[in-house]
């Protein structure tokens, strides 16, 4: 059936498809963790200073939740300043999944 596709080219083809199967989806549960231990010191109600409510992304964007926005931010690529200072970036910290379960759990805590 596939005979006329080279050996190399097949094994190159399950090597994409197994790498593919083995990636994660975003886990929304770590990401609560990586909120409580990066974010909400700034993002909480009645924290001092007082960053903007992340529970409304969605709402500010016309009900869809901004994805690639949130994890540039969290990651550094899209500076975000408060109070007159960058925001902390986090990317320097959290690893590329760890970005993402977070930006999976903003994206579950939507109003």
């Amino acid at each position: 059936m596939l005979s006329h596709v080279k050996p190399a080219a097949m094994a190159l083809v399950a090597l994409l498809g197994l790498t593919a199967c083995q990636q994660q989806a975003p886990d929304a549960g770590a990401g609560a963790m990586f909120y409580r231990a990066t974010c909400a010191t700034c993002h909480e109600p009645g924290s001092r200073p007082q960053a903007p409510d992340l529970t409304g992304l969605a709402a500010m964007n016309g009900g869809r939740f901004p994805m690639a926005r949130v994890t540039r931010i969290i990651d550094g690529r899209s500076e975000m300043r408060a109070h007159g200072s960058p925001m902390p970036v986090w990317g320097a910290i959290l690893t590329g999944p760890e970005v993402r379960d977070l930006a999976a759990y903003l994206a579950s805590i939507q109003q």
